[in-house]
């Protein structure tokens, strides 16, 4: 008898989510347990790296074309890396929301008055 298939009426029971993150758009599943936080100078290949920024790898790509994004490495001039420091740094450097005060507003001024239907 399967594990995964409930007794009384043979309907499968839904399976628990494994550990791992699949960036958005890869098919490659990476596992964010395994990722060295304390060593900042690891490096992370852009699957695994896209996993930590919640980002797709084809993101990740466009913004290194366009030269904007976390700071990267190309080893032997074909694999691209980010080191785990620098992932940290892009993130704390990111705007957070919140924090401003709610109940102060700009006018403007009284705008125009509506057209009347006729």
């Amino acid at each position: 008898m399967n594990t995964d298939t409930c007794v009384s009426t043979g309907v499968r029971a839904p399976i628990p989510a494994p550990a791992t993150s699949t960036p958005r758009g890869a098919g490659r599943a990476v596992d964010l347990a395994t990722i060295p936080w304390d060593i900042p100078w690891a490096m992370l290949d852009e699957f695994e790296a896209a996993a930590v920024l919640h980002v797709s790898v084809k993101l990740l790509r466009r913004q290194r074309h366009e030269g904007v994004g976390p700071r990267f490495r190309k080893l032997n001039g074909a694999s691209v890396r980010y080191r785990v420091s620098e992932l940290q740094e892009f993130l704390d450097k990111q705007p957070s929301g919140g924090g401003g005060v709610p109940d102060i507003r700009l006018r403007r001024g009284p705008g125009h008055p509506r057209k009347a239907v006729v």
